[in-house]
């Protein structure tokens, strides 16, 4: 089955061969291996009509997610029409709410959601219902006060079905376990570090996405890849690693058979696309519920 394609954040009706209408591109997004679809929102009636759709937010957030003016940031209650919630202390609260981010943090998390819509109907999941988030823009150091990150707390299907970090689904049933890998997954496609329940105890009620150190390979070097790796291959594979960050002989072997099983041509420590077409057949069997 082909693997996701990228298309331009801000287009919604183009086909794949469309001209990008932006003048302009966001080099880190094009370093990520994203190319055209990285192109930063077109100004003019095009862009206008984009930030339109989003719609009105109906509630501030608390004051530290509240960035200053000065910063220019983008403010949205939908990504690519899907509303995106806040529960941390009110679950439940179906509120619009006015997270910010970057206008380039913006259309990555279009490219991102599209991959999660696309790669999760492939496991016969309806559309995506709404999101739940712990925060984009936040006033602190890092990526989050740069507003180029963000903390997932749960992904909500239509029908019922539902990935939640915020229920610590990583450490539940070998089907939530596969669906939380998958999710987990499709973050690791866009974006560049992703710090789950595995990576550290202050993770375990959210997956963090963020921007930094692109572009998007696979290295061993890496906690965040590790411990994913380690987790992945215990969980479709019942491999038995132990979860530790460690990238040491019996990791690489696993990662090697997985690389296999799946179909990849390529190298994924170095290849963008290797990575992304395996993190892409992860995910597959993770919405399906199948081993590897």
């Amino acid at each position: 089955m082909q693997e996701p394609v990228d298309r331009p954040a801000h287009d919604h009706t183009a086909g794949p061969t469309a001209p990008v209408p932006s003048p302009r591109i966001d080099r880190r997004l094009f370093l990520g291996g994203v190319g055209a679809a990285a192109t930063a929102l077109a100004v003019g009636p095009a862009g206008a009509a984009a930030q339109a759709a989003e719609g009105p937010a109906a509630a501030a957030l608390p004051r530290e997610m509240q960035a200053p003016s000065a910063l220019a940031m983008r403010t949205f209650s939908r990504i690519d029409g899907t509303p995106v919630y806040y529960w941390r202390g009110d679950r439940g609260n179906t509120t619009l709410r006015s997270w910010q981010c970057t206008d380039a943090f913006y259309d990555r998390l279009v490219l991102w959601i599209r991959d999660l819509r696309n790669l999760s109907a492939d496991g016969g999941f309806g559309s995506v219902d709404f999101l739940v988030s712990a925060g984009f823009y936040v006033n602190r150091s890092g990526q989050h006060g740069a507003g180029t990150a963000m903390d997932l707390d749960m992904v909500r299907w239509a029908g019922g079905r539902r990935c939640s970090p915020l229920d610590r689904h990583h450490a539940e049933g070998r089907t939530l376990r596969r669906r939380y890998l998958a999710v987990d997954a499709v973050c690791r496609r866009r974006f560049r570090y992703v710090l789950d329940g595995w990576y550290n105890s202050a993770h375990h009620d959210h997956i963090h996405a963020d921007f930094g150190g692109l572009p998007t390979t696979c290295e061993k070097g890496s906690r965040s890849d590790t411990v994913f790796v380690q987790a992945m291959c215990n969980n479709f594979m019942g491999a038995g690693l132990a979860v530790d960050g460690i990238w040491g002989s019996n990791t690489q072997t696993w990662f090697n058979r997985a690389k296999n099983r799946l179909g990849i041509s390529g190298d994924p420590h170095s290849e963008i696309v290797a990575w992304r077409n395996m993190l892409a057949r992860i995910a597959r069997h993770g919405f399906s519920d199948t081993a590897i």
